[in-house]
């Protein structure tokens, strides 16, 4: 039998809450909504957003994010900020940290390879977003900070990122492209190309050899901070398993998504990591007043609806209009109550958060949801 998640409790003593899910089932707004409940404690609260849509600063009504925290408008006891990671600028100033000197940085990040893995090499995003979670956690300039990760598979990568990193800088291909005689070749074949450019153009084309140089330059430069690289992977993967980082799996009232969110807790079980529980969005809750009524009993008890008017638009009169909707309603609480008979049955603790019926986008919004995280009975 599922407990409760008290997410009020999260907010209110935790230093890191990482939101993960699927995508679309507004983990995005879940993340602000928990930062806005996390200011009325009085917290200094920070949203950082991974996705690089725009769905956090409409729905807090700024122009836009950067890397940098923009202050958010609200009137609470304590405060909120959000951001959203620029991976390339994280990845600069990471390089700039750790470089021996300005000629190694200079040349890295005049690297053709650099260049295209601080940008866009698929995972580079995952890497540095780590990176940023432990410079901001490291500043301590807030109690808390809510990180809003992308969708379920690029999570994993997210989650997974420190590990590659000291995996690649203890790999094979790295000793291999620092190996004295890799250099040799390369100044040997260098002068090759300096001879004969028409061949070496068709050679590199064919064969891929340039970006292989590019590699192995910028793994030579690298080379002098590989220690702190490791160094620094080993304190991020002790933080996310740390007491002070939970993580909170948002999902919907659907087969699909709460299966998605036990594969990911089942993920997040294997790496010794923190689960406080599932959020689970857009619930159709129960009525409190009538409850599942019969049809007979349904009908019985909207019947004084109908002394309202008698006045039939497109066929249908009051009464059967709001028959209809109650019905409608009706349905899709069964519906959610037998999908979410899987997460009863599971041990995660659980909260559900109702349907609103309308997109949230903006702070009067996020403040509705905010409401909507308090401990709460089920009628």
């Amino acid at each position: 039998m599922s407990t409760r998640l008290d997410i009020t409790a999260l907010t209110r003593d935790k230093k890191i809450i990482v939101c993960c899910g699927s995508g679309g089932v507004g983990k995005t707004t879940a993340a602000a909504a928990m930062g806005v409940l996390a200011a009325t404690q009085g917290r200094s609260a920070l949203v950082m957003t991974i996705d690089p849509a725009h769905r956090l600063s409409q729905a807090m009504g700024l122009d836009g994010l950067s890397n940098d925290p923009q202050r958010v408008d609200l009137d609470a006891p304590g405060s909120l900020h959000a951001m959203m990671l620029d991976s390339k600028r994280t990845f600069d100033r990471l390089v700039e940290s750790y470089a021996a000197n300005e000629r190694i940085r200079d040349t890295i990040f005049a690297n053709n390879y650099y260049q295209q893995m601080s940008s866009s090499l698929g995972g580079s995003k995952e890497l540095i977003a780590m990176e940023r979670v432990f410079e901001i956690a490291s500043a301590q300039d807030y109690d808390l900070l809510i990180v809003d990760t992308p969708p379920a598979q690029r999570a994993l990568d997210f989650l997974d990122a420190p590990k590659r990193m000291i995996d690649l800088l203890d790999g094979t291909l790295t000793g291999l492209l620092l190996k004295p005689y890799g250099l040799a070749a390369r100044m040997q074949f260098g002068l090759f190309r300096e001879s004969s450019a028409v061949t070496m153009k068709f050679l590199e084309r064919l064969t891929g050899f340039e970006i292989l140089t590019d590699l192995s330059d910028f793994m030579m430069a690298f080379s002098s901070m590989f220690d702190g690289f490791k160094d620094r992977s080993h304190k991020v993967m002790e933080l996310m398993r740390g007491p002070g980082t939970s993580f909170v799996l948002v999902c919907a009232p659907a087969r699909m998504s709460l299966g998605q969110a036990d594969q990911f807790a089942a993920r997040l079980t294997s790496e010794s990591i923190s689960i406080a529980g599932v959020l689970v969005n857009r619930v159709h809750l129960p009525f409190a007043t009538s409850g599942d009524l019969a049809d007979a009993d349904l009908i019985s008890e909207l019947a004084p609806i109908g002394l309202l008017s008698d006045k039939s638009i497109d066929g249908l009169t009051l009464i059967a209009r709001v028959t209809g909707a109650y019905t409608s309603q009706r349905a899709l609480v069964r519906s959610d109550r037998a999908a979410l008979k899987q997460l009863r049955e599971s041990e995660l603790p659980s909260h559900l958060v109702p349907h609103f019926n309308r997109d949230l986008h903006n702070m009067e919004d996020m403040e509705e949801f905010a409401a909507a995280l308090y401990p709460y009975s089920v009628p």
